[in-house]
């Protein structure tokens, strides 16, 4: 069995201590015994998992992915006369993909990078065997280790947040930005426009935010108490429809 990395171990202790703090802060769930509802759970737990290995493959790097794209819609030798992405060679000097899994500094990440592009949908193969890069957006079709691993990140980060926010006791000091939006009532045919809606608002501010950030990603350095300053930052948006509990 794959050791499992200390801080990975951290973040999944944090994960399990939200939830069951949820559960005894809920008065439904606080009342009865966990025990069999966490057996239960496990038991879900157990087969899903077992399905999701038998699809495991090589992880997909999404930050890598995402960076390759971003210089490649934003960099000279990229670009035709008109400011477009060219269609490049995946593999060779510059302009390629394979140059450009370089410029990011991972080079031995490119040929199963290369797949990965393919299966997120983030490039497509032209008529004369180039690439384009065709989307904006990561698109993961199914459910995969990687992505479990990105909700569970995201949940913690989510818990993390506002555990910061929380606990500033300055009522001036500046806090992450952490807001809901609702409504109890919406109706049914107005779902796929709110879709619509939502992807367009979420990915104008995701590309404003991706542009911000990226402009000001530093240089890895040597890991010291003195150097290492380089902290993992970002905007999570998303859209939900639930119904309503009666």
């Amino acid at each position: 069995m794959r050791h499992q990395p200390a801080s990975d171990a951290k973040q999944i202790e944090d994960l399990l201590a939200a939830v069951f703090t949820l559960c005894f802060l809920d008065p439904s769930v606080a009342g009865r015994v966990l025990g069999p509802i966490v057996e239960k759970a496990q038991r879900s737990a157990r087969a899903k998992a077992e399905r999701l290995r038998s699809k495991r493959q090589a992880e997909v790097d999404f930050d890598v992915l995402g960076h390759v794209i971003y210089i490649w819609q934003r960099t000279a030798d990229y670009l035709d006369d008109e400011g477009k992405p060219l269609a490049i060679a995946a593999r060779g000097p510059t302009p390629s993909i394979q140059a450009l899994f370089r410029d990011v500094k991972r080079a031995s990440y490119f040929e199963k990078g290369l797949r990965h592009l393919i299966e997120v949908k983030r490039i497509k193969k032209t008529a004369d065997g180039r690439y384009r890069p065709c989307s904006e957006v990561t698109i993961v079709s199914g459910l995969t280790p990687d992505l479990v691993k990105l909700l569970n990140q995201t949940i913690n980060r989510l818990v993390s947040t506002v555990l910061h926010n929380t606990s500033q006791r300055n009522p001036k000091a500046l806090r992450f930005v952490e807001r809901v939006t609702t409504v109890p009532d919406l109706p049914a045919k107005q779902v796929r426009a709110f879709k619509v809606f939502a992807r367009e608002q979420g990915g104008a501010l995701i590309n404003t935010m991706n542009e911000w950030l990226e402009s000001r990603r530093g240089i890895k350095k040597a890991r010291s108490a003195k150097t290492d300053q380089n902290l993992t930052a970002g905007l999570h948006v998303f859209a939900f429809v639930e119904k309503n509990s009666r």
